[in-house]
């Protein structure tokens, strides 16, 4: 098997450190190049979260994901000081911050790469962006975003044209759709929930790894992002047996009981807030409501 220079890096995004570290070694073992330290993670745990996979993985490419916004020199020092290689500066922070970032990540040997999430601008950004000294650049495209249906792949072909600076692509990626963003330019692919998520960590990277390696995309059957257009094939994948695993198994939907035992609907909720006895907005959801909508009164 050929195998692609396009690196595999895992977002640590948790809150909690010890399920951080299990991930991830299962994830080294799959085939991750690089381990991320993800920002909920960071928040939650501090640069105590490097500190540790530094110690747990000392030979390999830690990044810390600080997305900074301010500060750039001493978040940069204490990233560096904390073991990672590389930590992350927002395209929209001041230009004076990324310099001050890329100036300390010099004199403490760390990298920077530039997120380009919410930058009003981002291929204008990604043309000047050497200049400033960066490493990398991350196209990101941000989870809420996602949830919406955005891909970040159709950014990052415009990105690749305007720039010679390693990219690295973030943002529902899967087995599925890897080998499609080495192909549109990504010299990182940046994996979370098609991981992290995953029954079998290990195995879900080695898949992503072999789709890099070989072009071919695997089909995945789960941890992709659809449009409302097939939402409910979603729905209707779900099942009791599903529903039995996340309420005793894998605990996930504790007190969640059935309003009429036997019956079931699915399909895209129109959600309306009341009070009792006031009809009005009820009256409006159905207005706005689409066939086969499902309208909920809380």
């Amino acid at each position: 098997m050929a195998m692609s220079d396009t690196k595999l890096q895992v977002a640590l995004d948790f809150l909690e450190l010890d399920r951080a570290l299990a991930v991830a070694a299962e994830a080294e073992a799959g085939g991750a190049d690089f381990i991320e330290a993800g920002t909920p993670l960071i928040k939650s745990e501090g640069l105590d979260a490097v500190r540790a996979l530094r110690e747990r993985f000392p030979d390999k490419t830690i990044i810390a994901d600080t997305k900074t916004m301010d500060a750039g020199r001493i978040e940069a020092e204490a990233a560096a000081k904390a073991g990672a290689n590389i930590m992350t500066v927002l395209a929209a922070a001041p230009l004076a911050t990324i310099r001050e970032c890329v100036e300390a990540g010099r004199h403490y040997g760390i990298e920077v790469a530039v997120d380009l999430l919410g930058v009003a601008e981002p291929v204008e950004f990604a043309k000047n962006a050497a200049e400033l000294g960066v490493s990398w650049l991350d196209v990101h495209c941000a989870i809420d975003q996602q949830m919406a249906g955005a891909d970040p792949l159709d950014l990052l072909r415009q990105v690749r044209a305007a720039t010679g600076l390693t990219l690295a692509v973030a943002g529902g990626i899967n087995s599925q759709t890897a080998a499609a963003a080495a192909q549109a330019g990504a010299d990182v692919v940046i994996v979370g929930g098609a991981i992290t998520k995953a029954i079998d960590v290990r195995k879900a990277t080695a898949d992503i790894r072999k789709s890099l390696d070989t072009g071919q995309a695997l089909a995945s059957e789960h941890f992709k992002r659809v449009g409302m257009g097939d939402i409910r094939e979603v729905l209707q994948a779900v099942g009791t047996s599903n529903i039995s695993d996340g309420s005793h198994r894998q605990p996930c939907l504790a007190d969640i009981k059935p309003i009429s035992p036997g019956q079931f609907a699915c399909g895209p909720a129109v959600t309306v807030k009341t009070f009792p006895g006031d009809w009005a907005k009820p009256v409006e959801a159905i207005d706005a409501a689409k066939p086969g909508d499902i309208i909920v009164i809380d």
